[in-house]
């Protein structure tokens, strides 16, 4: 692992080449070098004419639907044969344990997590050569509690439930962000005796 990281890092020290979609529409394109697309479609045909180096795929508050989408651009850029070697890269505005293990499963290579605010081309890169074996999906899975459930309410909104605790509990606030967002969860009365339906 510390050798393919090696190699990573010394790809992103060269002139780095990326593609950016970015579904909050908050991009300026600040520099002549950058390369985006608007739309999913865009950006996949962008990537296979073009291969970069990494393809940015910007989440942040979009519907449900629209975020479904999202993952299956990244799922399509890792299965071409053209982009399958390009460095998938997931910026996201907010934790969340299932779209993370979609991504995962789909073999993105890295996340991050950003604020839905205007970005340049120069914050982008800055972000992408920050990359480290700490952005990779298990990392942030650990962090996250594995009872986290998510039901859909609408377009866009999801009920957050403790699994551990049979549903029965919402959760919300603080004790989301504190406790089941993080490795706090690891000490969690919840987490360490989860009731199991019978």
């Amino acid at each position: 692992m510390l050798k393919m990281t090696k190699s990573i890092d010394e790809r992103l020290e060269e002139d780095l080449s990326f593609l950016l979609y970015d579904a909050t529409g908050n991009f300026e394109p600040s520099s002549s070098n950058a390369r985006f697309a608007s739309s999913p479609i865009k950006c996949l045909d962008k990537a296979i004419d073009k291969p970069p180096q990494v393809v940015v795929v910007r989440f942040g508050k979009i519907s449900i639907r629209e975020r479904e989408a999202l993952v299956e651009l990244c799922s399509a850029l890792k299965r071409n044969s053209r982009t399958r070697g390009c460095l998938v890269l997931a910026l996201l505005s907010a934790k969340h344990r299932k779209l993370v293990e979609d991504l995962k499963q789909i073999n993105v290579d890295y996340i991050r997590f950003v604020d839905d605010g205007n970005m340049n081309f120069e914050q982008i890169r800055k972000i992408i050569q920050g990359i480290r074996p700490s952005d990779r999906l298990e990392q942030h899975l650990e962090v996250l509690c594995p009872f986290l459930h998510y039901d859909q309410i609408d377009c866009w909104r999801e009920l957050i439930t403790c699994g551990a605790y049979l549903d029965r509990r919402v959760l919300g606030g603080r004790w989301l962000q504190e406790i089941c967002e993080t490795d706090t969860h690891l000490q969690c009365e919840y987490y360490l005796n989860p009731r199991l339906k019978s």
